[in-house]
Parts: structure tokens; sequence; C-alpha cells
């Protein structure tokens, strides 16, 4: 992975994980613009979970729905 002078101290982990929150985040805006009653931030964690195994959701606890006031 080439090394970006913006990011020169992440390692490839951390710069990989970080690239991949980028895209999570262009994609949970897209969806949200057609979308507007959703929250971004839902949105987001929502698609970051899916890419976890089904054991790893269970152990973070990630099956249940978040309780979360939202005003309109």
């Amino acid at each position: 992975m080439d090394r970006s002078p913006i990011l020169p101290d992440l390692t490839d982990d951390q710069r990989a994980w970080l690239l991949e929150s980028e895209q999570l985040w262009r994609e949970a805006g897209g969806i949200v613009a057609e979308q507007p009653d959703l929250d971004v931030g839902d949105v987001y964690h929502a698609l970051r979970s899916l890419r976890l195994s089904p054991g790893e959701r269970l152990r973070r606890g990630l099956t249940r729905v978040r309780v979360r006031p939202h005003s309109r």
C-alpha cells in the first residue's frame, strides 16, 4: 500500500481502516440523500457492522436495536 504524505504515521492496517471508513461514510451519505428521514451515523454504523461476521456481531452486542431519540 502506498504511504500517503498526509497520513505518514499510520500503519497499513490503520490506513486501510481509515480508507474503508471514508468509503462507508460516503455510501451512508448517499443513502441518506435518498432517504432523509435516516440518520447518517446510524446508516454508517449499520454498514460497518454488516462487514463483520454474524459471530462477531453477536460478540459485540450489535444485534440489538440502538435506541436513539430523533427530532423532526
